[in-house]
């Protein structure tokens, strides 16, 4: 065999795999798009045909990432490789990474309905969450079943495809070198000085093209695997510091520590913060006019308290919604969360328990399930309780043993940690019944029709935590600090899942807070994030300390935006409108003024920098508060 025949013949070996590869990526692209057509009506055909032609870069990177050692060793010029033993060995091999991937393409399409956007960090939570995993695949088991055939019925389809039955074939050095550089340049998107990266699918004008470019495994890779910050193009400190209109920090280098001097209030109050899996407005009767009616409680809770109707998640994850919370620091594209955060920050425990306040932190999930135990303890907080820790009350017809818990039981738990408590303190429940898969619920959280990752399914579970959380305060107003207790009521982040492609309904979720003798009833119209809590409880305990915030304090201030991660893109919503950016331009704007001009998008696109910039800025340069 001449050396040209040699090289066609390694060329053809390979370009078979890639062909393959590529196809599956592209299917599910298309199956994306038709699925979910609401998110990409500003898609035209050519649009759409432009999608699939770019989306085979971003493709053809993943397939090289793959594929690359598998295929080194296919090609290796040695006379072994070229048996056909070792090349059905490896094709086998490579048929597995092949299936795996077909599994988490499926994974990443059924996602895509939950968040809008692809899989990106979640992979590693996921991992290290074997319980919460299982949990989801038991659910599943007819489908993994059913692939668990397909892939032993197609195994000799491939094998026939991708390895010919040719006793032996010659390998060659230079087939080898040509296809590593092949492989190396196409793994890294071209010949351009940077590899490929996320932010590239969102360089043509719209983050819906951009999300349809990407493939789930691409940025599943780039998010979870490395944990490098996306570099931000280097900009004016004073000058992000002006647009945000901050106070102004007495330490310069720490532009956002603040000392709160305690002003001698009494009596002190307790905070009980609730943090309810997916709690979305939608569903919540009071503030969006339906007739759900799986809400009374928080109904009359949000009537009898004050309520801030453009209240919006900081990000689509439980770890996001917990940090913002609990340190104030915004959850942003390409930047650690707190769980690998290694820089000074404040924390809301910490200051509580510098401030002689008793600090519980009590998850319904087992301890450690998303990482709740590792936030918890990063936060500041002395006591954490989880699953292992609190007995079952109620006879659950279904799933009792459920690794995500009960909210009912974990309400119950905290009263009892309670009872008796002379101290001041501040207590966090990480309510997490309401997550998929959800359970089948007995009579009279029953009237919608079950499913386990359906909305049916979602509201009979809502309707369950609602009763809970009404049965726990009705317990609580029988305690003697009572009337010196705020209890807020938010979420960790929405369930766009059954929302359409409207953007405010990804990220917007309620926010009550529930003191009859502190707080006035209310509704209020201010557009503010879970990131503006820690400064406003800080406040509202009158906590001693020093402290860095780029939130505000919610119950004093007027001006407000709330900026918000989607994955690689920023968000901004505020009363002039709706911007989405990706570090480098704007990709979208939805004024609420139709008469609105390019200075109103200017100006939003420069908030959103400027927060975002600000905090990657201090963050790597571990400036976000003094030692």
């Amino acid at each position: 065999m001449n050396q040209i025949k040699k090289i066609k013949f390694v060329f053809q070996e390979v370009l078979r795999l890639f062909l393959i590869f590529v196809l599956v990526f592209q299917i599910f692209r298309i199956a994306i798009y038709y699925s979910y057509r609401d998110l990409f009506n500003n898609l035209d055909f050519l649009k759409l045909t432009e999608s699939l032609f770019l989306g085979l870069r971003f493709d053809l990177s993943s397939t090289s990432i793959l594929l690359f050692i598998p295929i080194v060793l296919l090609i290796f010029p040695l006379r072994i490789t070229g048996h056909l033993f070792f090349r059905r060995f490896v094709a086998s091999v490579i048929y597995l990474e092949l299936v795996a991937m077909i599994i988490f393409l499926t994974s990443d399409y059924m996602y895509f309905s939950f968040v809008k956007r692809h899989i990106t960090n979640e992979l590693l939570f996921l991992l290290n969450d074997s319980e919460y995993l299982m949990t989801e695949v038991s659910v599943k088991l007819l489908p993994i079943i059913f692939l668990i055939v397909l892939t032993i019925v197609f195994y000799p389809l491939f094998l026939k495809v991708t390895c010919p039955k040719k006793p032996e074939v010659q390998r060659s050095i230079l087939s080898f070198v040509l296809i590593l550089l092949v492989l190396i340049v196409v793994g890294r998107g071209g010949f351009q000085r940077k590899p490929i990266a996320v932010i590239d699918a969102y360089q043509y004008g719209s983050a819906s093209q951009g999300h349809l470019i990407l493939n789930g495994i691409f940025t599943a890779s780039h998010f979870s695997i490395s944990s490098k910050f996306i570099e931000r193009t280097a900009g004016e400190e004073k000058l992000y510091l002006d647009t945000l209109n901050l106070p102004v920090s007495t330490t310069p280098d720490y532009p956002l520590e603040r000392t709160n001097v305690q002003s001698g209030m009494s009596p002190k109050k307790n905070v009980v913060m609730i943090m309810i899996e997916s709690l979305s407005s939608k569903y919540i009767d009071y503030l969006s006019g339906q007739n759900y009616g799986v809400t009374p409680n928080i109904d009359r809770f949000a009537r009898n308290g004050l309520v801030f109707e453009n209240f919006f998640a900081n990000g689509q994850r439980s770890v996001d919604g917990a940090q913002s919370i609990l340190t104030g620091i915004p959850p942003l594209p390409g930047m650690p969360d707190i769980t690998a955060l290694s820089v000074n920050y404040s924390s809301l425990g910490q200051l509580a328990s510098d401030n002689h306040y008793r600090t519980i932190f009590l998850t319904t999930t087992l301890r450690e399930s998303f990482s709740m135990d590792l936030i918890a303890g990063a936060a500041g907080f002395d006591d954490y309780h989880g699953l292992e820790d609190y007995p079952l009350l109620l006879n659950y017809i279904d799933a009792a043993d459920r690794p995500l818990g009960w909210d009912y039981e974990a309400f119950m738990y905290l009263l009892k940690q309670l009872d008796g408590e002379k101290s001041n303190y501040v207590a966090f429940v990480n309510a997490s019944s309401d997550h998929t898969p959800f359970a089948r619920m007995q009579e009279p959280f029953n009237q919608y029709e079950h499913g386990t990752d359906t909305e049916g399914g979602y509201l009979n579970m809502l309707h369950y935590t609602d009763w809970a959380l009404g049965e726990f305060i009705n317990e609580y107003k029988k305690r003697k600090d009572f009337e010196e207790t705020v209890f807020i009521i938010t979420a960790d982040h929405a369930l766009p899942h059954f929302q359409g492609a409207e953007p405010y309904g990804k990220f917007r979720i309620p926010l009550i807070i529930y003191s009859p003798k502190n707080i006035s009833p209310g509704r209020s119209q201010m557009f503010a994030s879970q990131i503006d809590l820690f400064p406003t409880i800080i406040k509202l305990l009158d906590l001693e300390g020093k402290y860095s915030a780029i939130g505000k304090n919610i119950l004093d201030t007027e001006k407000s935006f709330a900026v918000v991660k989607d994955g690689a893109l920023l968000e901004i919503f505020s009363k002039e409108g709706f911007l989405v950016h990706n570090l480098k331009s704007v990709l979208e704007f939805q004024p609420v003024d139709a008469l609105s001009d390019e200075f109103t998008k200017t100006k939003l696109a420069s908030k959103a920098v400027a927060f975002d910039h600000l905090t990657y800025l201090l963050l790597t340069q571990n400036r976000w508060l003094s030692p």
